[in-house]
């Protein structure tokens, strides 16, 4: 079973914005393959840090993208895959956009460890 959860447009707010721990998002879409890459180390990390970070996945199709009709893709900016958000308390805290290997992505996710 997995440790990291796929929200979307409906649910973002609450599954996100609203949660009392940290949570880390990667907004993903089809067919990036940095997205395809990380997603091994997203998992490992996940099961690693249950319980301390939310983990969760936001999938863009590129219908959405490509006609900016995706309002969680507008808030944030996101105008390259994956990009990856840190949340602590509803507020982003820290961005990369891109593949992290397991050590960098422990680097960037200890600022709310």
């Amino acid at each position: 079973m997995s440790n990291v959860v796929t929200v979307t447009k409906e649910d973002f707010q609450k599954e996100v914005l609203e949660c009392e721990l940290p949570v880390f998002v990667d907004f993903f879409t089809d067919e990036c393959g940095p997205c395809q890459a990380f997603e091994p180390v997203l998992e490992d990390v996940a099961e690693e840090l249950v319980g301390k970070i939310k983990f969760v996945k936001h999938w863009v199709t590129f219908e959405d993208f490509e006609a900016k009709s995706n309002p969680i893709q507008l808030k944030y900016d996101i105008v390259s895959f994956p990009s990856l958000y840190l949340f602590n308390k509803g507020e982003v805290v820290k961005t990369y956009i891109g593949y992290l290997n397991r050590k960098d992505f422990l680097d960037f996710l200890e600022e709310v460890l």
